[in-house]
């Protein structure tokens, strides 16, 4: 299937997928700024890669994932995630409840979570974690 790609102004890449009503270049012409392109969508990302969608970059024809921005966007994830479960621990704290893992284990967990994501060199990797 082709689908009509361009950067847009994040930096980042936006991905019109035709309806098939009209010809795709005429989507193209109508619905997408200049300097956008056609490719086939297998040309995009795929797997761990096609996960980090905010961090696809594109160059000529050519998109591909940042692994910076990547990063970025799983350690956010992992942050987010590690305050839900710092307010759950709060309130089990409050509540006379054991948290567990104990507070150094989890302490530690999130340490080492965010090494593993300082030190990964694929994709696949950040997905893991």
């Amino acid at each position: 299937m082709q689908v009509i790609i361009h950067t847009n102004s994040n930096g980042g890449v936006s991905v019109t997928v035709p309806t098939g009503e009209i010809s795709i270049q005429a989507v193209k012409e109508k619905d997408t700024p200049e300097g956008s392109i056609i490719v086939d969508d297998s040309t995009l990302p795929q797997g761990s890669d096609a996960q980090f969608f905010d961090a696809w970059e594109l160059s000529g024809s050519t998109v591909s994932v940042n692994f910076e921005k990547a990063k970025a966007i799983k350690l956010a994830q992992f942050n987010s995630k590690a305050v839900e479960e710092a307010q759950k621990r709060q309130l089990n704290t409050l509540a006379g409840l054991e948290n567990t893992p104990d507070n150094a284990t989890w302490s530690a967990s999130l340490t080492a979570g965010r090494a593993s994501i300082a030190s990964a060199t694929t994709t696949a990797e950040l997905v893991a974690i």
